[in-house]
């Protein structure tokens, strides 16, 4: 049974910041804090109650993220990295905002991204957060949505499009269906602990190959989560949520130090199994066709990568 409001679930790497853990516990509130480390890693000592630590058997974004979410007892989860930073006042905003919309499943929270290094602007005082209860609304569905511009503005996230048809252009390397409101992504969001728990079981039992052979990817669920959840309790023109406006943020994103650069994902395996288990949704069609089209670029990049070594920053 849930006896926390918020689970902020961080799949852990070595080698990360201390000052970046001092300022995750200045988070105030009724929260639980679930890091999952990576085999062989000896959590840190943390004098917090709120603190959870567990070190994952494998790892991976996938099976870090999928064991932070099964053992989180919050009514609602959000997952950031641990070079990701949270405003102290996340959980009123996010109390107020489910308050005021109870059947919402998911807000956007609004993000300001630093350069490694750029400490100065990163550990600058953190702005004062929206008063959500008194924001008013915009939306594409009535035709106002230029006003989100203003930053004072809620804007109306419908769920997906997955109903959208299959469109044969995508074999001309066009797609345009992941335009608009709507999202394709989980992470940095806050949902409701519920259909995302749900969904989580329902995934890792689609990674079930023969008998006890299990092929887990190392990436990937941040795409496959979000459009899972919306498929298996679609609803066609449902609004899921809101976008917070756009400033002042609520989370603050440190690029990657250089031994953790950031490399060219290739997502085609998350389509292949949303497309496994919703073969009927023409959206996830588009985007699997799309993506396995990408495939050679990718190839070409991530070899490059590889060959060439990247410039010290």
């Amino acid at each position: 049974m849930s006896n926390t409001f918020l689970s902020i679930i961080i799949p852990m790497r070595e080698g990360f910041g201390e000052y970046w853990l001092g300022e995750l516990l200045k988070v105030k509130g009724d929260i639980e804090f679930i890091l999952v480390h990576p085999p062989g890693v000896k959590p840190s000592p943390v004098n917090d109650p709120r603190m959870k630590q567990i070190v994952c058997a494998l790892r991976g974004e996938i099976i870090q993220r999928s064991t932070g979410f099964l053992n989180a007892r919050g009514t609602y989860i959000l997952t950031i990295n641990c070079d990701e930073y949270l405003h102290p006042e996340i959980v009123t905003l996010v109390k107020d905002y489910f308050d005021r919309f109870p059947n919402s499943w998911v807000l956007r929270l609004a993000r300001c991204e630093f350069p490694y290094g750029e400490r100065e602007k990163l550990e600058s005082p953190w702005p004062t957060i929206p008063d959500v209860k008194s924001l008013a609304i915009c939306s594409r569905r009535e035709n106002n949505s230029n006003l989100f511009k203003e930053n004072n503005y809620l804007l109306e996230l419908p769920i997906a499009p997955l109903d959208n048809p299959f469109n044969p252009q995508v074999f001309l390397n066009q797609r345009r269906d992941q335009n608009g409101p709507h999202l394709e992504n989980f992470d940095k969001k806050v949902w409701k602990s519920e259909p995302v728990q749900a969904a989580t079981i329902e995934i890792t039992n689609l990674m079930n190959l023969l008998g006890p052979i299990k092929y887990i990817p190392f990436w990937c669920l941040d795409r496959l989560l979000g459009l899972y959840i919306q498929a298996k309790y679609f609803e066609k023109e449902r609004v899921i949520g809101h976008w917070m406006p756009k400033s002042p943020e609520q989370i603050r994103i440190e690029d990657n130090p250089p031994e953790y650069q950031r490399t060219w994902r290739f997502y085609f395996l998350s389509e292949v199994m949303l497309l496994r288990k919703f073969p009927q949704y023409g959206y996830l069609w588009n985007l699997a066709i799309y993506q396995f089209l990408e495939l050679p670029a990718w190839m070409i990049k991530s070899l490059k990568q590889k060959i060439i070594p990247s410039k010290s920053v």
